[in-house]
């Protein structure tokens, strides 16, 4: 296990980004340091092959996985991949200040504290947030430590290894989507600062991440995220999974207010559907639970921290579609969520790709684009 894991954790060249998620599978290829889109593709997860971040079959994933490289005409096949945030457990712990070298011996004794299983069936990471060389003796260091049961992380390295891939990094989502933001997490030198929240809302889960420039305070995954909007509307109106899904994507609104009255106009749905207010009812106490599991972290995070406000907010994934949910999160917290444009810092041929439809699935590949970016900057 020891040879698989340095395999995992260091990346050796460029590498393809692959998001392995419970409603899609994703696949982004960079090249350059400063990087250029190859080719993406995007194919659906079928229904029930991903579970709360379990693998259900691991030979059906790579054979979803073949297709899905197949589609995208690529010949890599190094992948820098993530995974789901209900297998992962992120902390940042303090410990007295020490040596890398030394850190390393002791951190799985630290990190035993932190984590509710055996610490023998983990795969455990860390890094370190502040250079030991700066610290004075008797000083404490903040340090980052992700681990994840040993199975689930030998489970998608032999879904890809069987897809004819090479995983070179195992990442982890919130950190990956977090890396199409660089430019707006680091002011220019002097500058204060700014304080983030990012958050992201994906099939299964969703996740907040707090940082200081691109210092992270603060990790949190929430039990709400898109499925439950799903459910409840297949739920309400007697509906398969896939047709409450279509029936979200085309017709569902986080919020009913005044504002909202042209564009219940224009969503004015078929004689057999139910309308726009109706699906609102079915997915409203699923909002509430959403919206006061956010501020209940955000409460949290400036108490903890003693951060009366945040300097800027930013949404993303695929769950993060929903119409009105943006706004929905602004009004209610008080803070502007920004959408995030993970193509913004990739070269793109508009003679090979539709601008439009990359800005269309932007919410969708913020982290896949992470992961690609990590995959050409080869950070181990």
């Amino acid at each position: 296990m020891g040879s698989l894991l340095s395999n995992l954790l260091h990346s050796r060249s460029e590498a393809l980004g692959l998001e392995v998620g419970a409603a899609n599978l994703k696949l982004v290829e960079l090249s350059g340091r400063s990087p250029q889109l190859r080719t993406y593709a995007i194919r659906p997860t079928p229904p029930g092959l991903l579970h709360e971040g379990l693998i259900a079959d691991p030979n059906a994933l790579a054979a979803e996985i073949r297709e899905l490289v197949k589609e995208a005409r690529t010949k890599k096949r190094a992948v820098v991949t993530a995974l789901a945030n209900e297998v992962t457990i992120t902390r940042i712990i303090r410990v007295p200040r020490m040596e890398r070298k030394e850190l390393e011996e002791a951190i799985r004794w630290e990190a035993e504290r932190y984590i509710p299983f055996p610490i023998e069936e983990v795969v455990l990471d860390f890094d370190l947030l502040d250079d030991p060389s700066e610290l004075e003796e008797g000083e404490e260091m903040e340090v980052v430590i992700a681990a994840a049961k040993e199975e689930t992380v030998v489970q998608l390295a032999e879904a890809l290894f069987a897809a004819d891939l090479d995983p070179v990094v195992v990442d982890l989502k919130p950190f990956a989507g977090l890396r199409t933001l660089a430019p707006r997490l680091s002011p220019p030198d002097g500058e204060t600062q700014p304080v983030t929240v990012y958050l992201e809302v994906g099939a299964e889960s969703s996740s907040l991440v707090f940082l200081r420039g691109e210092r992270p305070l603060l990790v949190r995954t929430l039990r709400v995220a898109g499925r439950d909007f799903t459910q409840a509307i297949a739920r309400a109106f007697g509906l398969e999974p896939e047709q409450a899904e279509e029936l979200k994507r085309e017709y569902a609104l986080a919020t009913l207010s005044t504002e909202d009255e042209e564009a219940l106009i224009e969503l004015e749905s078929p004689k057999d559907r139910p309308s726009p207010a109706e699906i609102y009812d079915a997915i409203r106490t699923i909002l509430i639970d959403f919206t006061t599991e956010v501020r209940r972290s955000l409460d949290f995070f400036k108490t903890q921290f003693e951060e009366d406000n945040l300097d800027q907010a930013f949404i993303a994934g695929g769950g993060s579609k929903l119409k009105g949910l943006k706004g929905l999160l602004s009004d209610a917290l008080g803070i502007n969520f920004m959408e995030i444009d993970p193509w913004e810092t990739i070269k793109i041929d508009t003679n090979r790709f539709d601008e439009g439809l990359l800005q269309e699935l932007g919410p969708e590949f913020v982290v896949p684009v992470g992961l690609a970016i990590r995959g050409v900057n080869r950070v181990g």
